[in-house]
């Protein structure tokens, strides 16, 4: 059988001791959308994308619309019908490269899969994407989520925001969040994104500039953390559920191993010390919004 992983996750397997289950866990992964994940698809409002910007730095974004606005056109390509707001980086990475990493998300079920592969902004504005790797990821450590039953949001785009730190509303958004995600990119230039779920203050804003936050227990494939191994370039986001805001930070990550740096992470097996090179804050980056249900039952307690 082929090996799907490269270098740097391999690296990390080994180092972690899960090179079995890594290989076992391989298996689910393929080259083209499987004919049961078409109606997921197809139900989402929400997709998390990674993108990379001439600089070679990772973005990470959202996109949302009405179930249905994620076509299959057949089993190596979909389309998401969803134009992302001005200031986002996704439209001018993807003319600067077609890598793309995506995460379809359904907080409501706990269901979630990763397409990674090539992506391009047709004549519509449309985003049309060519799978490489297609996998379904498991349920732990996603929060319970409902589109809100109250109406969307006037997504105006009143504001943004670019800096090169995170000013003190964005640090205490940040402490307590449960929720985030984060995008990297392999040696290669390959894009990825993945979410990460903790309970809230599972995230310690070190300073303006440092963030450090848990590895828990998965899926032993290490594909976020392979990829900081070979290449710290990262992108993080952070939505707000209750009103719509993004919160995005590009920088670098690092892999921490020492276990006396574990105290203050409960159930955490490695730690990821993130370095921001620039944040963008937008307001009202979408017309919809998600109502709390409950914490998964696979967090820790802080």
């Amino acid at each position: 059988m082929t090996n799907v992983y490269h270098s740097g996750e391999l690296s990390v397997q080994r180092l972690a001791g899960a090179e079995i289950a890594a290989q076992q866990n391989s298996a689910i992964v393929r080259a083209n959308i499987p004919k049961g994940a078409v109606a997921f698809l197809k139900n989402l409002s929400l997709m998390i994308v990674a993108s990379v910007d001439g600089k070679g730095r990772v973005w990470s974004s959202f996109l949302t619309g009405e179930p249905g606005f994620i076509d299959v056109e057949d089993e190596v390509t979909i389309t998401i019908h969803s134009d992302p707001v001005r200031n986002d980086p996704l439209y001018p990475n993807l003319i600067s490269s077609p890598e793309i990493g995506l995460l379809a998300i359904d907080f409501s079920k706990r269901l979630r899969m990763r397409i990674n592969g090539t992506g391009y902004f047709d004549a519509d504005r449309r985003i049309v994407v060519k799978t490489e790797q297609v996998y379904g990821n498991c349920p732990k450590y996603i929060h319970k989520r409902n589109v809100s039953a109250n109406g969307v949001f006037q997504r105006s785009q009143k504001s943004e925001q670019r800096g090169l730190y995170l000013n003190p509303e964005q640090q205490v958004w940040i402490r307590n969040s449960d929720t985030f995600f984060i995008g990297s990119i392999s040696s290669g230039g390959k894009a990825d994104v993945s979410h990460r779920g903790g309970p809230p203050g599972f995230i310690k804003v070190i300073d303006e500039k440092t963030l450090l936050f848990p590895d828990y227990y998965g899926n032993s494939m290490f594909n976020t953390l392979g990829n900081i191994y070979s290449n710290p370039r990262s992108g993080l986001l952070f939505i707000d559920f209750d009103s719509g805001h993004s919160l995005q930070l590009t920088g670098n990550s690092e892999i921490i191993w020492d276990e006396n740096e574990l105290t203050e992470f409960p159930a955490a097996e490695r730690i990821v010390r993130f370095e921001i090179n620039e944040v963008l804050f937008t307001e009202n980056n979408t017309q919809l919004g998600w109502d709390f249900v409950e914490f998964s039952p696979s967090i820790p307690t802080l």
